[in-house]
């Protein structure tokens, strides 16, 4: 970047600048969880999109977004933490404290999206469930996203 570049700019100058898709179309994006298979502390995901916003500059269409991932990544993470505790419905809020996210190849699949959860580690402390998971996040055109979260459930 240009060390001297100094810019101030209102919202008019900022609209043609911006993405579309992060102020608009991101509220169009839907995802649903088409099932869960969990063995110990591996959890295996499908994930379909139901609704999506497309970028007007992506000439190949739809692209999963690292913000739906995340999304998806931190519900499986609730869900599990929910499981292992012995509870059968949501008791308890959810909170990311870390996360790391790399975008390996693009997925532009809508159907057909696999998450793989593997649990780090999982306790106790007081009331407080902590849980650190690593993600794999893929289809079957080799798009692949891997993901790590560190949260708790209090």
């Amino acid at each position: 970047m240009k060390a001297s570049l100094k810019a101030r700019l209102t919202p008019e100058q900022i609209a043609p600048l911006a993405s579309r898709y992060l102020a608009e179309g991101r509220l169009l994006d839907r995802w649903r969880i088409d099932g869960i298979d969990v063995d110990g502390t591996q959890l295996q995901a499908r994930v379909s999109m139901t609704s999506w916003g497309d970028s007007g500059t992506d000439a190949g269409g739809f692209h999963l977004t690292i913000f739906s991932t995340l999304e998806f990544a931190s519900q499986l993470m609730i869900v599990y933490a929910h499981l292992w505790a012995g509870l059968e419905a949501k008791r308890r809020e959810g909170w990311m404290v870390e996360s790391t996210a790399r975008a390996v190849k693009a997925i532009r699949r809508r159907d057909g999206i696999v998450v793989q959860m593997d649990v780090r580690q999982i306790r106790r402390r007081g009331v407080n469930l902590y849980c650190i998971a690593d993600f794999v996040v893929s289809d079957d055109e080799g798009g692949r996203f891997e993901i790590s979260l560190k949260g708790f459930l209090s």
